[in-house]
């Protein structure tokens, strides 16, 4: 479910590495959420910010802070026995760093918090 206002809104930063931010973290969406629930995509504007947060429930309980699974070759559940690298967020957050934003993990129970924010480019 993607929410957003309706008038455009600009952000200063690459396309490649954008899609790559967005890829790693939808893949990690996708790979990890609860079957059949929904995923959630804000776009807001603040006081000259731009978030992108992205929403969804785990299939498992994150036993882990969301700065732990920013860190390389680490996963939400140290069990899992799925496929990856466990470099993707790793490698969102330091793209979006390199392009001047922030992006930070928050975790409650399983409920997984994307947000990306990048001052707004008029």
């Amino acid at each position: 479910i993607v929410t957003k206002p309706s008038e455009t809104i600009h952000i200063k930063a690459d396309v490649n590495h954008l899609f790559r931010v967005f890829d790693n973290i939808l893949g990690n969406v996708v790979k990890y959420a609860q079957p059949d629930t929904r995923v959630y995509i804000d776009l807001i504007k603040n006081a000259g910010k731009v978030t992108i947060a992205f929403k969804n429930i785990s299939k498992e309980k994150l036993n882990i802070t969301g700065e732990e699974l920013m860190e390389r070759f680490v996963r939400g559940d140290r069990a899992r026995n799925t496929e990856g690298s466990g470099l993707g967020l790793s490698i969102a957050k330091s793209l979006t760093s390199l392009m001047g934003g922030e992006l930070e993990i928050m975790v409650d129970g399983d409920l997984f918090k994307v947000e990306v924010r990048f001052e707004e480019n008029k």
